[in-house]
């Protein structure tokens, strides 16, 4: 038989091109391997614990499907053709594949882990994160989560440094804000937030009449310094690039601070809020990994997790 005959018929059982073509059984392709290494019809019933007919139905139908003859039949001799010569030890090593795969997962212990880094900025884990992971255990007790301590803001030379953790795989997945251009970094909106003033002490004062807290980092603290400049003209303005520590000022200087709104948690309902002054973020909060054909199980979870949690 030519060779491209063989190599369509081979073509057709590894599923590379399925689209005019029903795949055969694996049952008959099962006791096809036990028929081609046996030798015999009646040896393979005997092993497959089947009738001898059983057997030669799976065959025909196996030849059938594939529109070529697989065994040569004469009386009890039972030899393969050519074909059946090229694909048996093919089928041999799919099956063996198969078996030892299935041997792993079943020395899989329950209690195996799968670990996944996670960056984040130190007042997104306390303010938004922490206090949720509970449920993301429960949900998934074998995906082990470490952190590792990241900008809020991925701009410049925080963007290239985030890239470079999760290409070389220090990172798997990093939360936070910024524009990527880097090919090899892909990213998923998880929800747009606005920046807010606040202030630790409760007062009747137009926010302007109090220091103001900036991160003269962060572009969203520069944009609010901007769309108020008129307002702030007389404001003391103090740089402060940790929002624990703003926080911290806003009560000891009387000042306001700035904070993303998907950081209000219950924990800072003492403090008063400015909706009045509320100023859209410029980019999405985000989550950050690596580009692949196919992403690791334990990722994909944890980011559908995150987008459920962030309403």
């Amino acid at each position: 038989m030519p060779e491209s005959k063989l190599l369509f018929i081979n073509y057709r059982l590894l599923l590379i091109n399925m689209k005019n073509t029903k795949l055969p059984s694996l049952n008959a392709l099962r006791v096809f391997d036990v028929a081609a290494r046996s030798g015999s019809f009646k040896q393979a019933s005997q092993e497959l614990g089947v009738t001898q007919s059983a057997v030669t139905r799976q065959i025909q139908t196996l030849e059938e499907q594939l529109e070529v003859r697989l065994f040569q039949r004469d009386n009890r001799v039972h030899s393969l053709t050519p074909v059946g010569l090229e694909l048996a030890p093919q089928i041999e090593q799919i099956f063996e594949q198969l078996e030892r795969t299935i041997e792993r997962t079943r020395n899989l212990s329950d209690n195996t882990t799968t670990q996944l880094t996670v960056a984040i900025s130190s007042e997104r884990l306390r303010f938004w994160l922490a206090s949720k992971l509970s449920d993301f255990h429960s949900l998934y007790p074998h995906i082990q989560l470490s952190f590792s301590r990241c900008n809020e803001y991925f701009i410049n030379e925080s963007a290239a440094e985030m890239a470079s953790a999760i290409q070389h795989q220090s990172w798997d997945i990093a939360i936070g804000y910024g524009k990527i251009t880097d090919k090899h970094i892909q990213s998923i909106a998880l929800k747009k937030t606005q920046l807010t003033p606040v202030s630790a002490i409760q007062t009747n004062e137009s926010p302007f009449h109090l220091p103001w807290l900036i991160n003269p980092d962060n572009p969203d603290h520069q944009a609010m310094l901007k769309t108020y400049s008129q307002e702030l003209a007389s404001t003391r303005i103090i740089h402060c690039n940790d929002v624990q520590m703003s926080l911290d000022l806003s009560s000891a200087e009387q000042a306001i601070a700035l904070i993303d709104n998907s950081l209000m948690t219950p924990g800072l309902s003492n403090l008063k809020v400015y909706n009045d002054f509320t100023q859209p973020c410029k980019y999405p909060l985000s989550v950050y990994y690596r580009k692949r054909q196919r992403q690791p199980v334990a990722l994909v979870a944890f980011i559908k997790w995150l987008q459920l949690i962030i309403g």
